[in-house]
């Protein structure tokens, strides 16, 4: 094993590439929770869905959110279509990007009711200890003024609501007589997400679907725990995504 590492080494050298190996104890430790992904599929189908393609080009410069998870969030929508009633609400809305993407595909869907979109812009709240990085107030770069220039001029939707303030705790009671038909929960830390899902989970119709932005982020190990908690749970299907994404099945 030594001689094969030198091999490397040397090789890497010559290649003008520098290599730091990792003791094996180390990486027992620090490398089996968290590594690299490199999903072998190539199916992309993002590349070829003209609307999507429309749709992200226009709110990509207002989201932290990837092609591949914005593309799930697109089809999610699509799938919750499938429902008899409910409507969409995001949590963690940032600058509008990945509510106004929904709300867009909820109209060519033929979606009734409002897309409800949530947050403090003042930044990340109720961080804590089950939290690695988020100490609070972080991605305050933004207004509602932005996301409402984005939703209502630029992307021309008329069944967006801007709900400002922490939710559910100040604005859980502008909705509390509303049902849930698809939850996207951006909010990066472990009780915030908690404080939600206790919300919003008797408001979701059976079949409804929460997904989680940040799962498996090594900034955001609150949001995998809670969603982990939850896999014993028996009204619910658990799902963990590679592209970041988990997604909770209403029983």
């Amino acid at each position: 094993m030594k001689q094969i590492r030198r091999i490397i080494k040397r090789l890497a050298y010559r290649l003008g590439v520098e290599i730091h190996m990792i003791p094996k104890s180390k990486m027992i430790e620090e490398l089996i929770e968290h590594d690299n992904i490199h999903p072998l599929a190539t199916y992309s189908p993002w590349n070829l869905d003209k609307g999507f393609g429309e749709t992200f080009s226009k709110i990509h410069p207002f989201t932290l959110v990837d092609i591949f998870r914005c593309y799930e969030l697109w089809k999610l929508v699509e799938q919750s279509a499938k429902l008899p009633d409910g409507d969409l609400i995001e949590i963690g809305v940032w600058r509008g990007g990945t509510g106004t993407l929904m709300a867009k595909q909820a109209k060519a869907c033929g979606i009734p009711g409002r897309v409800y979109l949530c947050d403090t812009f003042t930044g990340v709240v109720k961080a804590g200890k089950k939290d690695s990085t988020y100490k609070g107030g972080e991605h305050k770069d933004t207004t509602r003024e932005v996301v409402e220039e984005l939703a209502f001029n630029q992307m021309k939707l008329d069944n967006v609501q801007i709900l400002e303030g922490i939710f559910p705790d100040q604005t859980g009671k502008e909705v509390k007589d509303a049902r849930f038909r698809l939850c996207h929960i951006d909010v990066d830390v472990y009780q915030s997400a908690q404080d939600i899902v206790d919300w919003i989970w008797d408001r979701m119709v059976s079949g409804g679907i929460i997904v989680y932005d940040d799962f498996g982020f090594a900034d955001c190990v609150g949001i995998t725990k809670h969603v982990e908690e939850q896999f014993p749970l028996k009204d619910r299907l658990v799902f963990h995504n590679l592209n970041g994404h988990a997604i909770v099945v209403k029983l």
